[in-house]
């Protein structure tokens, strides 16, 4: 571990006892982490600039690893070449993480470079979030399915020439009145059959909510087109499912009323998507976001064919993408805990997501983010909670960059994850992308200590890693058989169906009773035209669900009935037995945020929240905007 590092650590509070948070794992695997080539930066932003035969970046992103579990796909920003040049924009690229080359030298190989128009109509965007299919052939990526067909991608036959580009497209209707919708992070499910994503709601009417809606379906290769556009060939998603359902208690928020008394509720782990993040590997359960404790979020593997739910991490800590390794025993999660960033809201142990029926989620991940600073590290959770380990703290095993100078180090607070990683399929080796502090986003008063420039070479601020698990024995795992087109506790949809409205819990008072003791009394409350709860109360009364722990005290969470307005908490909780502490908000105005406040960049709450646990004080970040 890096001397900045443990500097760091100590200003952000990463000695948390095991009251906040789970026991530490009791062992880590030896990890080896280091970093790949890439071409040379863009040395100025001047057209020409750069000499490099096979270009110069200005950023890169990591992707999916092909069927050798030795060649990664990634996306490299291409800059400053000479005109006409193929090497420009954002391009899929393959490079190699075993120090073999490619035909020319280098041990990388742009593929979609200098593709013609004619074998990419219809395709816009970047070729992030890249997922190669086990044929070798193709890859899914955010602008749509690479194809080299019918050579391997690593093949010297593999050129521009023989390489297409397909659009991808979901909500086209019978008529043609519809052109068909991009979806939103798409993820290919092991069977390499069938996909998922989201669909981002805006309000566009009064009483509307910004939201966000999973679905399920098949990947199909329509060669002839006859509606939508564009009318080239492309993938059409067809036998959509939208993996929410008409009950409330199938919407991830775990509380259904108990059909043997109204006045009752009942809590059921199920049906946690939330946003929708990914499959698990074995192909039999998806990855969503969801509450299982007040204000945390953390992510569940939920099944398509049952619609249970299993708990995946548990840490307070903000924790948003997740990968699953291929034979769906490991997890790697980012995450925000060495900061220590959440514990304000989330910190106090005990307390059941009630107020979390409320839209809230966005409004406890307000902050996740500096700006466009990404605060993300990478951590392998294992099936049974048994391990839970930092990838890249450099600790168990040999970590090294191209970088130099300060703040370079593969540990580097400075340096955080972005979004997803990816496996290789025999399980052994995990690549995943980091981003470099922008100038404002860092030093204080978000830091002990003023970051340094980056010392990638030319200044660089993203690159790629590679995590080996060296003590592992690579996995030969048959290949996924294709599941079922039917989600049966989702809901089926069609071209042109309506966006979904989420149902809530009736309005009413009710009781949670305690798994080992005591009740909670809640009181929920619609807003004017009864489409949304708009207000929620919760008394505790000696309520634990571990018989260990025991909560008392009064919590509610309200705003105007729409996931988009500002959410205004108003706390006097407080726990006893195993840990003691209290959870509190400035009164009389309580704790206000708005749930739109990490995708503005900004952080600026109204009020305070702070939790004292154990004698230790969590106080909110620093604002920002």
């Amino acid at each position: 571990m890096t001397a900045l590092l443990m500097v760091a650590m100590a200003l952000f509070g990463s000695t948390t006892g095991a009251a906040a948070r789970p026991p530490a794992a009791s062992r880590s695997e030896p990890v080896t982490v280091s970093e790949l080539p890439v071409p040379p930066t863009a040395p100025s932003p001047t057209t020409g600039s750069c000499m490099s035969a096979t270009g110069c970046v200005s950023a890169v992103s990591a992707g999916g690893f092909l069927p050798d579990s030795r060649t990664v796909t990634a996306t490299f920003t291409y800059a400053e070449g000479p005109s006409g040049s193929p090497y420009d924009g954002s391009q899929l690229v393959l490079v190699r993480t075993d120090g073999r080359v490619f035909p020319d030298g280098t041990p990388w190989k742009c593929v979609t470079c200098g593709v013609p128009a004619a074998n990419r109509e219809g395709v816009s965007g970047a070729f992030r979030y890249a997922q190669p299919f086990r044929d070798g052939r193709r890859v899914l990526s955010e602008a749509g399915v690479v194809d080299c067909s019918p050579y391997p991608l690593t093949d010297p036959r593999c050129t521009p020439a023989t390489t297409h580009v397909r659009p991808v497209r979901w909500n086209v209707t019978p008529d043609g009145s519809g052109a068909g919708g991009t979806p939103v992070g798409l993820k290919l499910h092991p069977d390499n059959v069938h996909v998922g994503w989201n669909k981002i709601i805006r309000p566009t009417g009064p009483g509307d909510s910004f939201d966000e809606i999973a679905y399920f379906g098949r990947l199909r290769f329509n060669p002839h087109p006859t509606t939508g556009t564009p009318l080239t060939p492309r993938y059409d998603i067809v036998k959509v499912t939208g993996l929410y359902s008409a009950d409330p208690a199938l919407n991830g928020h775990f509380f259904r009323v108990d059909p043997r008394d109204p006045t009752r509720l009942r809590y059921e782990q199920q049906a946690a998507v939330g946003e929708f993040k990914n499959f698990t590997g074995d192909g039999g359960s998806l990855i969503g976001i969801g509450n299982a404790r007040s204000v945390s979020l953390d992510h569940f593997a939920t099944s398509l064919t049952t619609g249970k739910s299993r708990r995946l991490n548990s840490d307070p800590g903000y924790s948003d993408p997740a990968t699953s390794s291929p034979d769906g025993k490991w997890t790697v999660v980012m995450d925000v805990r060495y900061r220590d960033r959440f514990l304000f809201m989330a910190g106090l142990p005990g307390v059941p997501p009630l107020v979390d029926m409320l839209p809230t989620g966005a409004a406890a991940s307000a902050g996740y983010n500096i700006r466009t600073r990404r605060l993300f590290q990478p951590y392998l959770v294992d099936r049974n909670g048994l391990r839970d380990q930092q990838i890249n703290a450099c600790t168990t095993g040999p970590c090294s960059t191209s970088a130099t100078g300060p703040g370079s180090a593969a540990d580097s607070p400075f340096w955080a994850a972005r979004a997803d990683s990816y496996w290789s399929p025999d399980s052994t080796r995990i690549v995943y992308g980091q981003t470099y502090s922008s100038p404002g986003d860092c030093g204080p008063p978000f830091d002990l200590v003023a970051c340094p420039p980056s010392g990638e070479p030319g200044g660089r601020t993203s690159r790629l890693m590679l995590a080996e698990l060296t003590s592992r024995e690579p996995l030969r795992l048959p290949p996924v058989r294709p599941v079922s087109d039917s989600v049966p506790w989702g809901t089926p949809y069609r071209p042109g169906d309506p966006d979904p409205k989420r149902p809530h819990l009736p309005a009413g008072r009710y009781t949670l009773d305690g798994t080992a003791a005591g009740r909670a009394v809640v009181d929920l409350v619609e807003n004017a035209n009864g489409i949304a709860l708009a207000r929620i109360s919760v008394t505790y009364r000696n309520y634990s669900d571990d018989g260990r722990t025991f909560l008392n005290g009064t919590e509610s969470a309200e705003n105007a009935g729409t996931a988009s307005s500002p959410v205004t908490f108003h706390t006097r909780l407080r726990v006893s037995g195993e840990h003691t502490g209290t959870r509190t908000t400035s009164e009389p105005g309580g704790y206000t945020v708005s749930p739109l406040s990490s995708l503005r960049g900004s952080y600026r709450p109204v009020g305070t929240m702070t939790t004292v646990l154990d004698g230790r004080v969590y106080a909110q970040p620093v604002s920002y905007s």
